[in-house]
């Protein structure tokens, strides 16, 4: 919900959840500074990021961005939502598989970042679309192929353990359901080289225009003006995973990232649901 209305949602319930914590005990900042969150709370050891949430906020890449930084900072975070759907939204993404689509034997499947993957051979990778609409991508860890597969200098893609399953999972990405490419691990995403994808593009800086090339051989297949120009080619952006390690910029268990949150619904000025980590012994009182 981005522009006046959204920013007045974020205010108003930053408000009522600073107003709750200073009853709770809790001394409340407010700091100043667009880096940092709206209010922070502080009891003792307990540091508490307030994080509102407009319902279009409830999105993986801004609550891992917002729980990433108050996790650099030694606080936990307090989501602010004001109605069910958005509070609904942020416990899917951060249930169980937290920060995950999905997860089976240890394999994951990741939700997909704002991020592009840049390539060794400069720009950033990219597919052509088949059919009309926008084709549906997917970044899925699983034990196939177990032979050689594309990987980072420091990754051992070879290992394999005792049920003979890759030590390190192979990352694939689907494109409409088929995959297109295959890295070992997620370790792999750092600059993997041009022909661990169909395609890759880069804007000439001379002329400003993209050049596409392929990925096996890098023989430029198209010349084009912008953006736009290219997505009518058929040619789109391959967008990073959203690796919940690398966008927290720490591995942390499950029971570690469920101690990092709490969630609280406010509706118009009145507590619905939820409640603040720490503000009162009734297990009862909170989320989850």
């Amino acid at each position: 919900m981005p522009g006046p209305l959204g920013d007045a949602t974020r205010r108003d319930l930053t408000d009522a959840a600073a107003a709750r914590l200073a009853a709770d005990g809790f001394a409340v900042d407010r700091p100043e500074s667009g880096a940092e969150p709206p209010a922070v709370a502080t009891r003792g050891d307990e540091r508490i990021a307030v994080e509102p949430l407009a319902p279009d906020d409830a999105t993986p890449t801004v609550i891992v961005s917002r729980l990433g930084h108050a996790l650099d900072r030694d606080r936990s975070v307090l989501f602010v939502a004001r109605d069910d759907a958005t509070a609904a939204a942020v416990r899917d993404l951060l249930a169980d598989p937290p920060l995950l689509a999905a997860r089976r034997d240890g394999r994951r499947t990741f939700h997909l970042g704002p991020d592009r993957i840049p390539v060794a051979g400069g720009g950033y990778a990219c597919v052509r679309a088949q059919g009309l609409g926008d084709p549906t991508f997917a970044w899925r860890e699983t034990d196939t192929p177990v032979g050689p597969v594309t990987a980072d200098s420091g990754v051992d893609a070879a290992a394999v353990d005792e049920a003979g399953r890759p030590v390190v999972p192979r990352l694939v990405c689907e494109v409409d359901g088929a995959p297109v490419a295959v890295l070992a691990g997620v370790e792999s995403l750092r600059t993997p080289p041009d022909a661990a994808f169909p395609f890759a593009y880069r804007r000439d800086p001379d002329d400003k225009r993209f050049r596409v090339r392929r990925g096996d051989d890098g023989a430029v297949v198209e010349t084009l003006g912008g953006f736009g120009a290219m997505r009518d080619a058929g040619y789109v952006p391959v967008p990073m995973p959203l690796v919940p390690e690398h966008a927290l910029g720490r591995s942390l268990g499950d029971d570690a990232l469920a101690a990092a949150w709490d969630l609280v619904v406010i509706d118009d000025g009145a507590d619905a649901a939820g409640g603040t980590r720490g503000a009162g012994d009734d297990a009862g009182d909170r989320d989850r």
